[in-house]
C-alpha cells in the first residue's frame, strides 16, 4: 500500500475516490478511510473540506491521478507523471514553496505496493502521520526520525517575501506583542510545541478561526480568535511598535487589512516555521516584561467580545441568537466528533462564539465553496460509528451538495445538518439541544431547521469592525 502509506503520512485522513479506480489494498491500517464518490465534482468538494479544515492535505483518486489539495479546486490541474511515492513527495515540497494551493499527478507506480521508506528532498526520513479528521493532525514520535516533518499544506503562506527580524537574530531584537498562530501549526503536528513556546516566552497566543482550540478558551494564553473581522489583531494586544511572531499562517486566513487597521507593518512580522519553535531565539521577550500571567487581564478583543456573547448564551427563546445555537452544538457535540461551516453568517458565529476546549472540534475553513461544510462532515462520517454536524445558512438540494446528500445517506457514521435562518419550528434552545441530541444517537442524515436571528452581528462589529474574511460572503 505504498499511495495509503504516503496518503497518512502526509496528514491525509480521507482519500475520495471515484467509480473505476485502481484497487488500493485497504488503508485502515494506514490511517486513512476511503470514501467511494459518486464523481469527480463531489470528490473534490470532500477534498477541498479536508484539505481546508482537516489536519493535512485533501486527496482525490481518479483513475491513476491523484489530486492533493489545500484550496478549492477552480480548474482541472495537468497532471504531472510520478514514478514513485518520492517523486510525490518532491512535488508536494515544490508546491508547498510555491504555494500552489493543489498539485495533481499521475500514479506511474502500483499504489496497492508495499510501502517503502521515505526520503524528503532534505535527506530526513518522513515519520509516519497519525493525522485524522478527528484529531485535527499530530505526527506520530518515532525512535530515531524527527517529529517534525514540513507542513505538507499548499496554499500560499503569510506573510509574503522575508521579514526584517530572522529567527536567527542575536541581537536587539524589538520586544513581541503577541504570537499569531494559523492551521499550519495542526498541519505540522506542532501543537505541543506552541503550547510550550508560549509557555516559556510568556506571550500570548491569537489564534486565525481555521486552527481554533490551540488553547483551550479559558487558557491564560489564549487571546482570542483572529482573521475574521477588520479590529482582531489591534484588540488582541498588536500595539505597531512590537513585533508579531506569525506561526504556520496562510495568506488565506489572514487579510493584510488587520495589519493595517493595528498600525503593524509587514517588516513588523517575524515568521517562525512550526519546526522553528523548539529552538526559537531567547531573546524574544514580551512587551512590558513580565508577559502572560495567570489570572492577568485579557486583552480588549476577549474582553469587549465576551461583553457581547456572554448575555446572548443565556437568552434561550426563539427564534435563537447565533451565540446560544453555537453554545448549545458545542454541549452536544459527542467526543471526538466536529462542527464543520462554510463561509457565512452561520460560520462567523460558530468561529466567534461556539467554545472550544477540544482542538479539531470546530471546523471554519479560510476560503469554501457551497457545500463544502457537507462535505466536510460526510468525510468525517465516513468511518463506522464517525459523526459531525454540519453548520449552513442554506442547503442546495440539487448540484453537487445533492449529490453529497444522496451518499451521505448511506455512510455508517452519523451526520446532522443545521440550517440557520428564518425557518424551523424550534422554540426554546432547550428544544434545540433535544432534537440535536436524538438526531446525534442514530445514523443517517437529519436535517434541522434552526431559526436563528443573526442582528446581533451588529454588535460584533461595533467592536471588531467589518468581516474581512471571505470577501463577497458577508455583509461589510
Amino acid at each position: 500500500m505504498a499511495l495509503m502509506d504516503l496518503l497518512a503520512r502526509l496528514g491525509v485522513g480521507v482519500l475520495a475516490c471515484t467509480p473505476g479506480g485502481p484497487p488500493l489494498g485497504g488503508g485502515g491500517e494506514a490511517g486513512v478511510a476511503c470514501l467511494d464518490a459518486s464523481d469527480l465534482p463531489s470528490a473534490l468538494l470532500v477534498a477541498e473540506a479536508e484539505g481546508t479544515m482537516g489536519g493535512g492535505l485533501g486527496a482525490v483518486l481518479d483513475g491513476d491521478v491523484l489530486t492533493l489539495v489545500s484550496r478549492p479546486v477552480t480548474a482541472a490541474a495537468r497532471p504531472t507523471p510520478v514514478s514513485s511515492p518520492a517523486d510525490v513527495v518532491a512535488e508536494v515540497t515544490e508546491a508547498r514553496r510555491r504555494g500552489l494551493g493543489v498539485i495533481a499527478v499521475r500514479l506511474g507506480f502500483d499504489p496497492a505496493a508495499p510501502p517503502q521508506p521515505l526520503v524528503s528532498p532534505a535527506g530526513a526520513v518522513l515519520p509516519a502521520s497519525a493525522a485524522s479528521s478527528a484529531t485535527g493532525g499530530a505526527l506520530a514520535d518515532q525512535p530515531g526520525v524527527p517529529r517534525l516533518w514540513a507542513d505538507p499544506g499548499l496554499a500560499a503562506r503569510f506573510p509574503a517575501g522575508a521579514s526584517a527580524v530572522t529567527p536567527d537574530d542575536t541581537g536587539a531584537v524589538p520586544p513581541v506583542d503577541l504570537i499569531l498562530a494559523g492551521r499550519g501549526v495542526i498541519r505540522s503536528g506542532a501543537v505541543e510545541q506552541l503550547r510550550a513556546f508560549a509557555e516559556r516566552t510568556g506571550l500570548g497566543v491569537l489564534n486565525t478561526f481555521t486552527a481554533k482550540g490551540l488553547f483551550r478558551w479559558d487558557s491564560p494564553f489564549h487571546l482570542g480568535t483572529g482573521g475574521l473581522q477588520e479590529l482582531d489583531l489591534a484588540l488582541a494586544g498588536a500595539s505597531g511598535s512590537g513585533l508579531v511572531v506569525a506561526v504556520g499562517l496562510d495568506a488565506d486566513e489572514w487579510p493584510t487589512d488587520l495589519l493595517r487597521a493595528a498600525g503593524v507593518r509587514p517588516d513588523q512580522i517575524l515568521e517562525l516555521a512550526p519546526e522553528e519553535l523548539m529552538g526559537a531565539p531567547a531573546a524574544l521577550r514580551p512587551r512590558g516584561g513580565a508577559g502572560v500571567q495567570a489570572g492577568g487581564e485579557r486583552p480588549r478583543l476577549y474582553r469587549e467580545l465576551a461583553a457581547v456573547v456572554q448575555p446572548l448564551y443565556q437568552q434561550t427563546a426563539g427564534p435563537l441568537n447565533p451565540a446560544r445555537a453555537a453554545a448549545d452544538i458545542a454541549e452536544m457535540l459527542p467526543d471526538g466528533a466536529a462542527v464543520w461551516t462554510q463561509p457565512g453568517h452561520a460560520a462567523l458565529w460558530v468561529a466567534r462564539a461556539l467554545p472550544t476546549t477540544r482542538l479539531g472540534s470546530v471546523r471554519v475553513p479560510p476560503v469554501g465553496s457551497a457545500g463544502v461544510a457537507l462535505a466536510g462532515a460526510l468525510g468525517a462520517a465516513s468511518r463506522p460509528g464517525g459523526s459531525a454536524v454540519a453548520v449552513v445558512d442554506a442547503l442546495p438540494t440539487t448540484g453537487v451538495t445533492g449529490t453529497l446528500l444522496d451518499r451521505a445517506a448511506g455512510a455508517p457514521g452519523t451526520i446532522v445538518v443545521e440550517i440557520w435562518g428564518d425557518d424551523g419550528d424550534l422554540r426554546s434552545a432547550q428544544e434545540h439541544r433535544d432534537r440535536l441530541a436524538a438526531a446525534l444517537a442514530k445514523p443517517g442524515v437529519h436535517v434541522i431547521e434552526v431559526p436563528v436571528d443573526f442582528s446581533a452581528t451588529a454588535e460584533l462589529v461595533g467592536v471588531a469592525g467589518p468581516p474581512l474574511a471571505w470577501p463577497g460572503r458577508l455583509p461589510g
